[in-house]
């Protein structure tokens, strides 16, 4: 019984992350759309800071915006939960419609304070990305 119980309580913590997640895409993709590199970056996770530098981050955004153009639809093909002792970690994939092509993209974040999701890592696939 309390294994069931544990189980059940876990996959409600899971759909709720990933109702976070995609939420946080759709703000995520607003922010790419209206050309707001620098704020996403400002919303960015420690993890991601330390990985890249702004001025990377926000030069990689910008061309993602400026060679596929707005974001036209986003579907969430694949999610995945981990926890360990390095933190808990929720990452989304999704394959996204852009203006001018389109990429799978994949979202990584990091559960943080009062279980607020930041996001810790990005990274799009686009062959129109890479010829445009």
């Amino acid at each position: 019984m309390p294994i069931a119980a544990a189980a059940m309580l876990g996959g409600c913590e899971i759909k709720e992350s990933i109702r976070q997640a995609d939420a946080e895409v759709v703000q995520f993709h607003r922010e790419l759309d209206a050309g707001h590199s620098q704020e996403i970056w400002e919303a960015t996770g420690p993890d991601m800071r330390e990985a890249t530098t702004r001025k990377d981050f926000v030069a990689m955004l910008d061309a993602v915006h400026r060679k596929l153009g707005n974001v036209k639809s986003s579907k969430q093909v694949g999610w995945n939960s981990n926890s360990g002792t390095g933190g808990s970690f929720m990452t989304v994939t999704n394959e996204t419609v852009f203006e001018r092509g389109h990429g799978t993209e994949q979202f990584v974040f990091r559960h943080g304070e009062a279980d607020k999701l930041a996001l810790v890592g990005y990274h799009i696939q686009s062959n129109e990305m890479m010829v445009n």
